[in-house]
């Protein structure tokens, strides 16, 4: 007896989450012209008034300013050239300082996805230059990290004094 109602419980939970339209297939966030996400998905865009050659030179002049070594810097437009794809102007910049990440990655192995630090500035189709970027916060939420969440708030404040400064 206990059995049939526990499975029809199960049965009535499930018509309700297909009623309602919830799955467990999460979906995309929505994505503007351009790339710019539409729902809080941990990514920070800022504008650029700079060209993204002058905003990545700005943006790691900020990082090594602060302490941060710059691990790589990736030229997108110009490695797409090798393959014969048109694509507009794109660097990625890889740095970190080594103060947060090993506490993050200590606790969460797989936050070294998203740990060393990445910024891309990029141009979007009408010509704009943005910065974007995750944020600690976000990794400290993604990867459910618990006595390291300092490390993910010191990271917040860091990238922010770095992508203002390069943004000035």
């Amino acid at each position: 007896m206990f059995n049939q109602q526990l499975k029809s419980l199960l049965v009535a939970g499930a018509v309700l989450l297909l009623a309602t339209g919830c799955s467990s297939t999460p979906k995309a966030p929505k994505v503007t012209q351009g790339g710019v996400f539409e729902t809080n998905t941990g990514i920070v865009t800022k504008p650029s008034k700079y060209s993204v050659s002058e905003t990545m030179d700005r943006t790691e002049a900020s990082a090594k300013a602060v302490g941060a070594h710059i691990f790589s810097r990736v030229d997108w437009q110009e490695l797409s050239k090798k393959v014969n794809v048109e694509i507009p102007p794109n660097q990625l910049l890889i740095f970190g300082r080594g103060k947060g990440g090993p506490y993050i990655i200590k606790e969460a192995p797989l936050a070294a996805l998203d740990i060393p630090f990445k910024a891309v500035a990029w141009q979007d189709a009408e010509g704009k230059v943005w910065l974007s970027y995750t944020n600690g916060t976000f990794i400290n939420q993604r990867y459910a990290i618990g006595t390291a969440a300092a490390s993910a708030k010191d990271i917040d404040a860091t990238i922010e004094k770095i992508t203002d400064e390069a943004l000035k």
